[in-house]
């Protein structure tokens, strides 16, 4: 009897089980996508599959799993609540640096705050609702010193919030490394950092006098918050581009209900609110102020 090549036959033993691990794969795939949304709301497509894999490399290691279907398993057991905390935090972290969309701290310090203020007024709060790890608000510190200076009795104060507990802990520490500051001014390096030395070599840290004029704390923006302060101005930068558009009206409805009469909310430069039934008029791209 002539031998035959049966390569793709569907009784192969190896065949078989190649393709049952490559479909508790793609499923594991899809279980971490609609996690990722429930949790947070973004929106982790299907071609993220190779990012899920590469971002939660290290809490299967940790766990001791080899593949993300066994991973995905255990996620689905009782008291693993801490676990997928972890998870939220690998996938929802997003690069960001310093003086990013440097335009809108310039406009806050020129143009919103003192429309806001008046002559008379020194107290304000600003938030920035997606902090990540640091960056941003420290920019605004920045700028703030130079405009609205502690010595001369302002008292300016800066919420900074994030989903990710990793991404705070990273924020509150306020440490960086040295190819992370590029772009800064030498002045304000020498003003506002402290350079490491010994084990710290290479690394900066934000000084006490501005770090203190910061709060972190971790919120998620779609889930159930209340906050103490409303603000003259909130940056939501670069969040809406992960969400679907019934999620940035959510998003921006929450948003609102902190802001003072005439504040100012921007976003990032890519973003916008066109279509969106929110009481926010529009500046520019990127600026708006609510009615």
């Amino acid at each position: 009897m002539e031998a035959r090549n049966f390569d793709n036959d569907a009784g192969n033993p190896t065949s078989c089980s190649a393709r049952t691990v490559a479909r508790r794969e793609e499923e594991a795939c899809d279980f971490i996508i609609a996690l990722i949304y429930e949790r947070s709301r973004i929106r982790l497509h299907e071609g993220k599959q190779a990012l899920i894999r590469a971002r939660l490399g290290k809490r299967l290691r940790l766990n001791g799993f080899t593949c993300l279907a066994d991973y995905c398993d255990y996620l689905r057991r009782p008291g693993c609540e801490e676990e997928i905390t972890h998870v939220v935090d690998a996938l929802t972290t997003n690069f960001t640096n310093f003086l990013r969309e440097q335009d809108h701290f310039q406009f806050l310090v020129d143009q919103a705050l003192p429309a806001l203020l008046g002559r008379s007024r020194k107290k304000f709060h600003l938030w920035s609702a997606a902090c990540a790890t640091g960056e941003e608000p420290y920019s605004l510190a920045f700028y703030l010193d130079e405009k609205y200076p502690l010595a001369e009795g302002w008292d300016w104060h800066i919420l900074a919030t994030d989903i990710s507990t990793k991404a705070l802990g990273k924020a509150e520490a306020a440490v960086y490394a040295e190819d992370r500051l590029t772009g800064i001014p030498d002045h304000w390096l020498r003003k506002h950092f402290q350079k490491g030395s010994g084990q710290s070599e290479g690394h900066y840290r934000i000084k006490s006098r501005l770090r203190e004029r910061v709060t972190f704390r971790q919120v998620n923006l779609l889930g159930a918050y209340d906050l103490q302060e409303r603000f003259e101005a909130i940056l939501c930068r670069n969040v809406m581009i992960y969400f679907d558009r019934a999620t940035q009206q959510q998003l921006v409805t929450n948003l609102n209900r902190f802001l003072i009469t005439s504040g100012y909310l921007l976003i990032g430069h890519s973003e916008s609110l066109n279509g969106l039934p929110v009481p926010f008029r529009c500046l520019r791209p990127s600026y708006y102020q609510k009615q």
